[in-house]
């Protein structure tokens, strides 16, 4: 049965990778440089016996760097799968890069095949994955190789969840191959126990990213506001991870606010830097405001002297590995990805790290657990519709006391979770040290 499948996967990936070619060519650009690496071509050189740690886009990767540190004595290969992250990756761990000791690579494609290929050339000792990646080949080639699979910061969304359990006759018997989860939360666990991963190799470990956040408040940084081009009496909405149609009710929610709050500032960043150039059109030519670009700013020179944003002025930020210091100088956060259906949401608990009150729409299903732990302590509402969040929006404008109690809770959640990555470290050491010497948890095929 697994033989047939994997035949059959196979064949699909042989129709689908010219489609896939056609496109890197066409309409989808971005993809052409690293084409051939997806395919398990151009890898390069690897070092001696890796650690293959992956991470699918940028808040993965935002919540690994910190844990690679830990294991510095090892050769690293670190993979990811979004054009962002691999840029992120650049500029964050540019040092360990260029001196060889980590290796960075597009995931290839879950080809059998390819993903073969990429075993034979890499040879790792473990595979190490953020998160929620379940690529079928992935683990059934680690596992034929005799590569342990940990799976870390683990969690499934109920879509995905149920969606396996559909699927139960296959993915029960990918799942039972992996030799380590360390799993977000309680029901996390409780739904890889559900798909077949024995209870001795589940750990309730926490979230990571509680750990990675910045460990100061906002208002330890009164100097940023106005470095950044933003007075010390504006108040700042920073729109994160905006997708298509949330910045037009962002926008649209901005124009009816600031005709009361003369001070009022919106900063937003897409999610996705594609649509950088989509949203500055839509800022001048949909609301009829300007946008300064952070990018072409003096601002990141942190000058007294800059020039201040007007009203009128929507700040963009088109750069990749800023936001925090958005959140920083911000008083209010909105979370994208959360009013358009088919997305999920994204981390709330950056802005929390800042004590920011949050705001999210109705689509989180991706971060369920900690959405509804922040919503139940205070410190995030949810709202269903765009009328809903600009009426908050304006219950937060009006009171100060209301965004200082909403922003401490949130800070209070993230305080009280920061010991994760000691556990995390701690449970993939002993992994890593107990495979790498006997290989006991793999299982052959």
């Amino acid at each position: 049965m697994i033989s047939i499948f994997f035949f059959f996967y196979e064949l699909v990936w042989i129709i689908l990778v010219p489609i896939l070619y056609i496109l890197s060519r066409t309409s989808v650009p971005k993809w052409r440089n690293s084409f051939k690496q997806r395919l398990g071509l151009n890898l390069g050189n690897f070092p001696s016996k890796p650690l293959w740690f992956h991470a699918v886009s940028v808040g993965e990767l935002n919540a690994l760097i910190p844990l690679l540190a830990f294991f510095d004595s090892f050769n690293i290969v670190l993979s990811t799968t979004t054009e962002s992250s691999q840029e992120l990756a650049k500029k964050k761990l540019a040092h360990k890069i260029d001196e060889g000791r980590i290796k960075l690579i597009y995931m290839p494609f879950d080809s059998p095949s390819t993903i073969e290929k990429t075993f034979m050339v890499m040879k790792p000792e473990a595979l190490i994955i953020m998160e929620t990646e379940i690529w079928p080949s992935l683990i059934h080639v680690a596992n034929k190789k005799q590569v342990p699979i940990a799976i870390i910061n683990a969690r499934l969304a109920d879509k995905s969840f149920n969606n396996y359990k559909k699927a139960y006759f296959f993915f029960h018997w990918i799942f039972s191959k992996i030799s380590l989860v360390l799993a977000q939360t309680p029901e996390d666990s409780r739904k890889f126990l559900s798909l077949n991963v024995s209870s001795e190799k589940v750990f309730m470990t926490g979230n990571i990213k509680f750990a990675v956040l910045p460990s100061s408040k906002k208002d330890q940084n009164p100097e940023l506001k106005r470095s950044m081009g933003f007075n010390y009496s504006d108040l700042v909405i920073i729109a994160a991870s905006t997708h298509a149609s949330e910045e037009a009710a962002i926008l649209s929610m901005y124009q009816e606010l600031r005709l009361k709050h003369p001070h009022l500032r919106l900063a937003i960043a897409p999610r996705n830097p594609d649509r950088f150039p989509i949203v500055d059109e839509l800022i001048f030519s949909a609301a009829k405001l300007e946008t300064v670009k952070y990018s072409k700013t003096p601002f990141k020179k942190k000058n007294e002297d800059n020039e201040l944003l007007k009203s009128e002025d929507i700040l963009l930020i088109d750069t990749i590995g800023d936001l925090m210091n958005f959140f920083a100088i911000s008083d209010i956060a909105f979370v994208g990805g959360t009013l358009v259906d088919g997305v999920g949401g994204h981390n709330v608990l950056e802005p929390a790290a800042f004590a920011l009150p949050v705001i999210v729409g109705p689509f989180y299903y991706k971060n369920t657990d900690i959405v509804e732990q922040m919503e139940k302590a205070g410190a995030l509402e949810v709202v269903e519709s765009k009328l809903e969040l600009k009426e908050f929006m304006e219950l937060l404008l009006d009171s100060k006391e209301r965004r200082v109690i909403m922003g401490s809770q949130a800070y209070k959640i993230v305080t009280e979770n920061r010991k994760v990555l000691k556990v995390v470290t701690d449970k993939l050491n002993e992994f890593i040290s107990e495979n790498s010497k006997t290989l006991k948890d793999v299982t052959k095929v």
